[in-house]
């Protein structure tokens, strides 16, 4: 961590709000990058963008530096995320893939190339498989294969056992395939 950066958090910890400002500043756009990740959904990951900024400031004092920052506030971003969706499973409500479907972006920009178009397919297939794993399986895989992350690290970040984030990733692998076989004997990916 840059001594800057520790500092600048121990400003926060004092009580100066502009150095708060800074941190989301600098933090800002991968959080946002993080919460549409989690939520599928503009103004979903909004909500979870700035609830997970508004905790990260109640709670900034409870920050030890034991971790990177990011990774602490991944880690909050991902209860309130978890938390939520349990919420709106519990009591029936079914959160929307996206504002627009892949399908209709795609036919809004008729000037796509042929092979962006390709692209665009196998995204938008990719991102339906994706969209039917569960929120703890969809974040592992994502975690795992699309930022690189190490099985340990998802541990840490999740606050849970590397049993249990193997346990999720063997899931979605699975599922993934089973939805994905029709496709790649298609030969569409």
């Amino acid at each position: 961590m840059e001594e800057s950066e520790r500092e600048l958090i121990l400003k926060a910890q004092n009580g100066d709000k502009m150095a708060f400002a800074e941190i989301m500043n600098r933090y800002g756009e991968r959080a946002m990058n993080q919460a549409l990740r989690f939520t599928r959904n503009f103004n979903d990951a909004e909500d979870l963008y700035q609830e997970t900024f508004l905790k990260i400031y109640k709670n900034i004092k409870s920050f030890r530096f034991e971790s990177e920052f990011f990774t602490w506030l991944y880690r909050i971003m991902a209860n309130i995320a978890f938390s939520q969706f349990k919420m709106k499973k519990r009591y029936g409500y079914v959160e929307p893939i996206d504002d627009m479907n892949p399908r209709d972006k795609a036919q809004a920009n008729t000037s796509l190339s042929y092979e962006q178009t390709e692209d665009q397919n196998v995204n938008e297939i990719i991102y339906v498989a994706l969209s039917k794993l569960s929120k703890q399986q969809r974040t592992v895989f994502i975690m795992k294969h699309y930022e690189g992350k190490k099985i340990k690290e998802i541990a840490e970040i999740l606050d849970c056992g590397e049993g249990t984030v193997k346990r999720y990733l063997f899931r979605a692998i699975g599922k993934l395939q089973n939805i994905l076989k029709p496709y790649y004997k298609e030969g569409l990916i």
